[in-house]
């Protein structure tokens, strides 16, 4: 296994691309390494999961390896009490593993010696 290991942080719905990006060029860069990748999605960033261009983004990233992790608070917050909201936990990809807070995921992965990255 990789010496490598890195917690990647979104809550900008609009960085998720770029995050996305960034990922799959660490990836590539150190696949001999076998990298431990992980994306975390909270804050309003999570309203994007009803974009399927971003679902696409994700799938591809998890195929790569990387865990993709959204926060429950979070999702929570933007679907409120609607219970057809297109986030709601229920709704979710299986691929997208669901966290209860994603601030304390990220605390986590560093206390484990995860470099921390919010591009």
């Amino acid at each position: 296994m990789s010496g490598y290991s890195v917690v990647v942080h979104v809550n900008d719905r609009e960085r998720i691309p770029i995050a996305a990006g960034s990922i799959t060029n660490l990836v590539k860069d150190l696949a001999p390494d076998r990298p431990r990748v992980e994306l975390v999605i909270n804050g309003t960033a999570v309203a994007a999961f009803q974009d399927q261009k971003v679902l696409q983004q994700l799938q591809d990233l998890q195929a790569q390896g990387v865990d993709v992790v959204a926060c429950r608070n979070s999702l929570l917050m933007v679907c409120g009490d609607n219970p057809d909201c297109p986030v709601a936990e229920d709704r979710l990809p299986s691929f997208i593993r669901v966290v209860s807070a994603g601030i304390t995921e990220i605390l986590r992965r560093q206390s484990q010696g995860y470099a921390y990255i919010k591009p």
